[in-house]
């Protein structure tokens, strides 16, 4: 019996119990094949060996599928069913009394139109979605098994030498041997660097049992739960990772796909949830490395293409990822930028929309008073705090860890946008000065609104972090701000133009800083 009666098998609807009409849908990678029949998809493992698997027996097919089923249920376990026997008697059937030829995994169909990456494609994928999926997946690297045996600096040194390999397995004429050359002096010099908070990391609790190809392709909507699948289950050294690797692939897929504003978002969504600061040292390498995959498999997967057009698409893509892995690792020159103003002049809504300008990508970190009074306090950004979260002795550990993931992040090579009210003289200077202790440019912005227009937009706000309220903004309204350095914005305006003014500041300051 050959693999590819099985397959023959499994492409009739019939196989099924389903009309002969009914069209079975198959979905072809280099290590399986997906069968969508009816309401129900059928994975099968092909019989090959690669580097990194070998599926050629049935005992190791079985094997992995029923680890495959294992490892994902942790991550949804209502989309994963059962492994199931392919059995041949007089023909081959779904878990029949024959002989046993093959194995699937059993999962619930979903519509291909709610995966993540065809919703990015069709500019459907909104930013509610992209929120919920960092939690979701902060959730799961918060019950993630601890594993010390992989990861750090041997992990991540492995990974580019597969890399490597893999890239001189590809069409020859697709890279630029310069541009992998300039590659590997680049990833070395970074692994030099940062080797040892990559072996601090994995000492400390960051290399866990992770999902391993977390890209758009690999998340979808079921039951309306954002949902993630097709975790790695045949090599330990590709899943058993360090968790801001893992979330590293995510960032890197919305970068390639042109939404830096996704990923900036995505990556300070999961920076407030874990106050992971000064990881940021070491996310270059890692947006590398995840790049790096995508251009040698792009390249490779160029030359089984029918047409020349897809050919050259592939190959072009393969190049871009290339590109796109030494842009990673390119040397950074911090900014701090601050705005301050009161309750709903729109800090939070600019601090969103600036970040992704300031930097290369993914953008600057956005260190939010707000965001780390709650975690400092061990409450969800979405819970209210009571009052005893706004004492002066819960304020003095939410000013005081401010400090030190700005001045984290800075060092990191990382530009930090703090968003807080800062109504008080000696906050706004002692911002003023951190800079000048770190040796990097500062900006300050003071945003402005009438009282009306304040109490408003707080009256209004929905799934807001902040707990102010119309009380809180009319408070506030009494303070004395004292003299104000910082560049003045009338916040009363639509976010665009208040955002266009405050571009247009930065960018001749930074003009008249170089000059």
């Amino acid at each position: 019996m050959q693999q590819r009666d099985v397959i023959d098998f499994l492409s009739r609807p019939e196989s099924y119990g389903l009309p002969a009409g009914e069209k079975v849908q198959r979905l072809d990678t280099h290590i399986s094949i997906v069968f969508l029949a009816g309401n129900y998809a059928y994975k099968l493992k092909r019989a090959i060996q690669l580097p990194f698997v070998d599926f050629r027996t049935i005992e190791s097919r079985k094997h992995f599928c029923e680890l495959e089923l294992e490892i994902n249920r942790a991550f949804s376990p209502d989309l994963y069913i059962e492994t199931l026997a392919v059995t041949a008697g007089e023909g081959f059937a779904l878990g029949g009394n024959g002989e046993v030829v093959d194995w699937l995994v059993k999962m619930h169909r979903f519509e291909q139109s709610n995966l993540f990456d065809r919703l990015c494609e069709e500019n459907k994928l909104e930013e509610d979605a992209l929120l919920r999926l960092v939690d979701r997946v902060f959730e799961c690297y918060e019950h993630a098994k601890r594993d010390a045996s992989f990861g750090g600096l041997a992990g991540m040194q492995r990974a580019f030498e597969g890399h490597y390999l893999a890239l001189d397995a590809c069409p020859s004429h697709v890279f630029e041997q310069g541009k992998i050359s300039d590659l590997k002096q680049r990833v070395s010099v970074t692994l030099s660097k940062c080797g040892d908070l990559l072996e601090r990391r994995r000492q400390n609790g960051f290399v866990r049992h992770c999902h391993g190809d977390l890209h758009l392709r690999n998340i979808c909507f079921f039951k309306n739960t954002v949902t993630l699948f097709d975790a790695i289950e045949f090599e330990p050294d590709y899943a058993v990772i360090d968790i801001l690797y893992d979330l590293s692939f995510l960032l890197m897929d919305l970068i390639h796909r042109g939404r830096p504003d996704f990923a900036n978002l995505v990556l300070n969504r999961y920076l407030a949830l874990s106050g992971d600061i000064s990881g940021l040292k070491v996310l270059g390498v890692f947006l590398s490395s995840r790049a790096t995959i995508r251009a040698h498999v792009s390249a490779v997967a160029s030359k089984n293409q029918k047409t020349k057009r897809e050919t050259e698409f592939l190959e072009k893509e393969a190049r871009c990822y290339l590109q796109e892995a030494q842009h990673f690792l390119k040397k950074q020159s911090p900014t701090l930028i601050a705005i301050g103003g009161l309750s709903g002049c729109g800090k939070s809504v600019l601090a969103k929309g600036l970040a992704p300008h300031i930097g290369h990508a993914p953008g600057a970190f956005v260190a939010r008073t707000d965001m780390i009074r709650k975690r400092v306090l061990g409450v969800k950004p979405w819970e209210k705090l009571s009052q005893d979260g706004y004492s002066r002795a819960a304020t003095q550990r939410t000013y005081k860890q401010l400090y030190q993931e700005i001045e984290d992040a800075l060092q990191s090579g990382n530009s930090v946008i703090v968003d807080g009210v800062f109504a008080k003289p000696g906050e706004r200077h002692k911002l003023e000065k951190l800079a000048a202790k770190m040796d990097v440019p500062f900006f300050g912005f003071w945003l402005s609104a009438p009282l009306d227009v304040l109490e408003q937009r707080v009256t209004h706000r929905r799934n807001d972090v902040s707990d102010a309220d119309a009380s809180v903004v009319r408070m506030q309204a009494g303070y004395d701000i004292g003299k104000m350095d910082w560049a003045m914005l009338d916040a009363s305006q639509d976010i665009e133009s208040v955002l266009e003014k405050s571009l247009s500041i930065l960018d001749a300051s930074l003009e008249s800083c170089t000059n």
